[in-house]
């Protein structure tokens, strides 16, 4: 299922999803009804791929009851998608949104900043569909073990720029943050999980995205 060009391209749009509520600071209600709709178009998407493959694997002919049971899936991820479009409308297409994000016009109301647990789960969450798209791309390994970057490494090296963010650059915090997240690759290594090159792109992906969010929200209006 993950091999499907069309899951892949669901995952992009996630990730793209996920920056833009980033962008506009979207309060934890509103990032809600984001990750609620993402998540219902891929549970659509999952149940439509399994319904398909059941069927399948019992008939190859054209069967009449074999089409309802995939029309049926079909219209489940179109209404999840019809869904997932009203929610993205209601929220990223109103009139003081399009005002920041073509016009550079500050909002009338006061901006909510996202609480930095919201931002921290939004992060994880990209970083981790970075991490599965890239391990779809070089076909090594699996969704949850092994593969060409480390998704533990990524993932605790996220969390150490977090603190290091949040701790106001502290050096003592930072310094625990940091051997924290080495632990973490060397178990990965030491398990014979991923190799060291592995480990070290799972590092560098999360720093990097780390500072794809610290420029993020110095660009935002």
């Amino acid at each position: 299922m993950w091999t499907q060009r069309h899951v892949r391209v669901q995952l992009i749009m996630v990730v793209l999803v996920l920056m833009l509520a980033y962008y506009y600071k979207l309060d934890a209600s509103k990032v809600l009804f984001v990750v609620s709709a993402i998540c219902l178009v891929l549970l659509a998407e999952f149940f439509n791929t399994a319904i398909e493959v059941v069927v399948n694997m019992v008939t190859e002919a054209y069967h009449p009851l074999a089409k309802i049971a995939k029309d049926v899936a079909a219209a489940g991820v179109l209404i999840a998608s019809t869904y997932a479009l009203i929610v993205g409308g209601t929220i990223f297409l109103n009139s003081e949104n399009l005002l920041r994000l073509f016009a550079g016009v500050s909002p009338l109301t006061q901006l909510v900043e996202p609480h930095p647990v919201v931002v921290l789960l939004m992060g994880i969450l990209v970083l981790s569909i970075i991490v599965a798209l890239s391990k779809i791309r070089v076909g090594h390994g699996t969704i949850l073990r092994g593969g060409a970057v480390s998704g533990h490494t990524a993932v605790a090296f996220l969390l150490f720029a977090f603190i290091v963010i949040n701790s106001k650059y502290n050096l003592l915090i930072s310094t625990f943050a940091f051997l924290l997240a080495f632990l973490v690759a060397q178990s990965r290594v030491e398990g014979k999980i991923h190799t060291l090159r592995e480990v070290l792109w799972g590092a560098t992906v999360a720093i990097l995205f780390a500072l794809l969010l610290v420029f993020f929200a110095g660009r935002t209006p």
